[in-house]
């Protein structure tokens, strides 16, 4: 009866949220594999092969998904990196998922609050490092909350798994390649930060602005408003290709410290973009840098 319940509630909460952009169990995009609902996963709690990360940094012990695990991703940052929040390498990430529990063979389900990014910083890890089972919740624990899904308080005990990373070589991208993109009519900067950090109007190192010939898309206008669902697929699409953003070329995202920018690049991965790079470094490193290149409208 509880699961009956469940499943109503989840019909209501997804077709009243996305009024304007369509039911999220309706919502299909090129590659839906990397999301799931909250629908999907109630039915799939006790699946063994299923393991369950909850990203966010607070509110674990209050409150989760049944089974899942707590993840701070504040431990992905390599705090010996010369540049502020830079992702740690492979062999500390490979000990952080085998002290979380983590096997290659397991299919990973993360979850953050829903308009975060840690979700996707911690897929963009994954794949980077060589795991490319893994899934986000649409809408996070919000969407989770809003259909009065189950929530535990109870603790699973993590035992240490066998974890082998493997490095993608191809997605990461430091700031010498970045500076030989800007112009590349093959290729597009994609800036994720806010409209005001942009045009530096908001500015978070020594120098303000945006990368020269960077396009501007804010992280989180890919979500709707309430329960934070991804938005339709033509509705992404169109805001991409408003940007210029198209799948025939080379898309390099960055934001401040990489973060905003996980979540891009999980959004261009969801909707099927192939030829992705992500600054590492970002605007943290580049706005930092007296050398290099910028635009800065707020200048002019």
């Amino acid at each position: 009866m509880r699961t009956f319940l469940f499943l109503i509630i989840v019909f209501f909460i997804q077709s009243t949220s996305l009024t304007m952009e369509g039911s999220a169990s309706e919502v299909t995009y090129p590659n839906q594999h990397l999301l799931i609902g909250v629908e999907e996963l109630a039915e799939r709690l006790s699946d063994p092969s299923f393991m369950i990360i909850d990203a966010r940094n607070d509110g674990y012990e209050k409150g989760h998904i049944p089974g899942a695990v707590s993840f701070d991703t504040r431990t992905l940052v390599d705090s010996s990196h010369p540049v502020e929040g830079y992702l740690i390498r492979e062999q500390p990430f490979e000990e952080l998922m085998m002290n979380l529990g983590v096997k290659n063979e397991n299919e990973l389900v993360i979850y953050d609050d829903g308009l975060d990014t840690a979700a996707t910083r911690l897929f963009y890890a994954l794949e980077l490092y060589g795991h490319h089972n893994v899934r986000v919740l649409n809408g996070g624990y919000a969407a989770w909350k809003a259909a009065e899904g189950e929530q535990s308080t109870a603790i699973p005990v993590v035992e240490t798994s066998h974890f082998k990373a493997k490095t993608s070589p191809h997605i990461e991208v430091e700031k010498e390649y970045v500076e030989s993109a800007i112009d590349n009519p093959n290729k597009i900067i994609l800036d994720v930060r806010s409209r005001a950090e942009y045009k530096g109007e908001d500015v978070r190192a020594k120098r303000g602005g945006h990368i020269p010939t960077a396009v501007n898309i804010e992280w989180k206008e890919v979500l709707s408003d309430g329960v934070p669902f991804f938005k339709m697929s033509e509705d992404i699409e169109q805001m991409l290709l408003q940007a210029s953003v198209t799948k025939d070329k080379q898309v390099i995202i960055y934001c401040q410290k990489a973060n905003r920018a996980s979540h891009m690049y999980f959004t261009l991965r969801l909707m099927g973009f192939d030829h992705l790079k992500m600054y590492e470094g970002s605007w943290q490193e580049w706005g930092n840098d007296p050398h290099t290149p910028i635009t800065n409208p707020s200048e002019e």
